[in-house]
């Protein structure tokens, strides 16, 4: 597919979940919230600190892992099930976002998520094995510490391995009945030629973060050059500096809960993008094709019996 053509699908799939989120920004947005919130309240409970070695941070650690599995994995998985059910236009509601949480979904959904989270891992491990390697023979100068370049460039591996999983729970949301590793390789099977453009798709949301980074490093170089400097006006200087990262963070914020429904609802609108339209289309003409071929026999029918 040609760059043109490419950048023009991808238009196409984001005004279409602009057009699903018309009229749903409302709860869309308090959805978002309220997940930020819910993950908030969940990492107070279950903090996790690997800084220091302690028989209470190492429960707290163990606590945080179990509710990040049998929790937050669900949570996530639900929150991106509600923006596919507002793309397909179905009838909204909070409770949604906690469908994953439901039966036949629950204990599969986190089956996935731990092979998907298995396999990327199996396909890191040649690039840290060779990461490795080339940093030992490096300090041994058997081997040049450039070369670590050849583990970075591995690592696109493992990226688009993940890409090929991406749709792994949107699939088992549309087939209940589906595995998890029928999900996983199906997944794999309709992101063939395809994760190229899920990261363009993606990587077009960046545009919308460039104001408050640009602002947020004024801010920082403001304040950076006001605490080397000596002059009077330092003090100053570094005010401003703060002021302008903390306007950063409120332009982000804004932007940040406009953007994840919109990107959560592109997303979805991605994946239906994948389905098998053409079949569909050849299954409504074999159907009219047929109903022709009946009607006009009835009609030979009602003809003879007039005759």
């Amino acid at each position: 597919m040609k760059r043109g053509e490419t950048l023009k699908n991808i238009s196409l799939i984001k005004n279409e979940a602009r057009a699903a989120l018309k009229g749903h920004w409302g709860i869309a947005i308090g959805v978002f919230l309220l997940m930020l919130v819910i993950n908030g309240a969940l990492n107070m409970v279950a903090p996790f600190d690997a800084t220091t070695e302690s028989t209470g941070n190492t429960i707290l650690s163990f606590m945080s892992v179990l509710v990040t599995i049998f929790v937050s994995i669900p949570l996530t998985t639900g929150f991106q099930w509600f923006y596919l059910s507002l793309f397909d236009g179905e009838s909204l509601s909070v409770k949604k976002m906690f469908s994953a949480f439901g039966k036949g979904f629950y204990l599969k959904v986190i089956w996935a998520n731990i092979l998907v989270g298995i396999m990327v891992f199996i396909w890191t491990l040649p690039a840290v094995l060779i990461g490795i390697l080339v940093v030992i023979l490096g300090m041994t100068e058997v081997m040049s510490l450039w070369l670590l370049i050849i583990p970075i460039i591995l690592l696109i591996l493992p990226i688009m391995k993940a890409y090929s999983y991406t749709q792994t729970f949107f699939l088992i949301k549309d087939n209940p009945t589906l595995s998890a590793w029928d999900a996983i390789k199906t997944s794999k099977e309709i992101m063939s030629g395809k994760r190229m453009k899920l990261f363009l798709t993606e990587l077009s949301f960046i545009g919308w973060m460039i104001l408050p980074l640009v602002i947020g490093l004024y801010g920082a170089w403001l304040m950076f050059s006001a605490f080397i400097s000596n002059t009077g006006t330092s003090a100053v200087g570094f005010g401003i500096g703060i002021l302008f990262i903390g306007l950063a963070f409120f332009i982000g914020m804004i932007v940040c809960i406009y953007l994840a429904p919109y990107y959560q609802t592109t997303v979805a609108s991605f994946y239906r993008m994948l389905q098998p339209k053409e079949v569909i289309v050849e299954e409504v003409i074999i159907e009219n094709d047929s109903y022709v071929e009946e009607v006009s026999t009835l009609d030979n029918n009602t003809d003879e019996t007039n005759r």
